[in-house]
């Protein structure tokens, strides 16, 4: 990395790195992980372009570690990298700058034009004032008048309301293989099949397309019970409920499978050791 970059910068992408690499993912499974393309993450991760914090993050996510740390990193990168090339030479002060005479003492006044300036427009407005207050009191209120109605437009057209940029999915297809879905961030997930079994355990099929994976939540009337999703190429992810029956209303899940779309997509129902037989279904159904 160039040395005239900030040292917090500096941190910060050897942090990335580190992270990449504990990951254990290519660039290019780094990108399918964490939806930014390839080419973006050779940029971040050799200095060539500052990362955004959602980039950060994502990275996080996929190396599986906590957010926190990096992120306060983040920050300190963030506020080098804003200040970098801002700073005014010392050995040339600017018109505005004080300025110091040889004993001792500091000369604050203004630039004669600036002073000039200032002078003619305190008593111009000193002279309309005095001598026709109420116009000068109308043109005032007039002119503010005239500022508000573009502040009121530009104001409508950002909108008011809080944006949240969605967070990239930390895996797609082969990588969501056997994740609990309830600790990703495959947040778009669609019911594309679903059953109530005969002792009225209540079945779903999940698909996330953005993490492009699929898998089951039930919702148990005892305990015992097992069910299993079966992805298209025959991959299978199970979960069984715990000992216990679960409290009312409590949800079970299965991990997830690939599962680039919903057809092939297939739930089978255990009831329990002591209930022979299952129950199935595919997507769609």
């Amino acid at each position: 990395m160039p040395q005239t970059l900030p040292a917090a910068y500096r941190d910060l992408v050897s942090d990335l790195r580190q992270l990449k690499d504990r990951s254990r993912l290519s660039l290019t499974e780094l990108g399918r992980t964490t939806a930014i393309s390839k080419s973006s993450w050779e940029r971040y991760l050799n200095a060539k372009q500052f990362p955004p914090r959602q980039a950060v993050q994502a990275l996080c996510r996929a190396a599986q570690v906590s957010e926190e740390a990096v992120l306060a990193r983040w920050e300190r990168a963030d506020a080098a990298w804003n200040r970098r090339g801002h700073t005014a030479s010392p050995a040339e002060p600017k018109p505005d700058q004080t300025t110091t005479h040889r004993d001792g003492g500091v000369d604050d006044r203004e630039p004669k034009a600036t002073r000039g300036f200032v002078r003619r427009a305190l008593l111009t407005a000193s002279a309309l004032i005095t001598t026709r207050p109420r116009a000068t009191t109308a043109g005032v209120l007039f002119l503010c008048t005239g500022m508000l109605a573009p502040a009121e437009i530009i104001h409508a057209s950002y909108g008011t309301g809080p944006t949240t940029a969605a967070r990239p999915p930390i895996c797609r297809l082969r990588s969501c293989e056997g994740r609990d879905p309830l600790t990703t961030a495959c947040e778009d997930p669609v019911t594309v099949g679903s059953r109530t079994a005969a002792d009225g355990t209540r079945l779903e099929i999940r698909l996330s397309p953005s993490c492009q994976a699929g898998w089951i939540r039930s919702w148990p009337t005892h305990r015992g019970f097992r069910i299993e999703i079966t992805s298209p190429d025959g991959h299978a992810q199970a979960a069984t409920t715990p000992t216990a029956l679960p409290t009312a209303g409590e949800m079970v899940t299965t991990t997830m499978t690939a599962a680039a779309h919903a057809t092939g997509l297939r739930c089978c129902y255990y009831p329990s050791a002591g209930r022979p037989g299952r129950e199935c279904f595919n997507a769609g159904s």
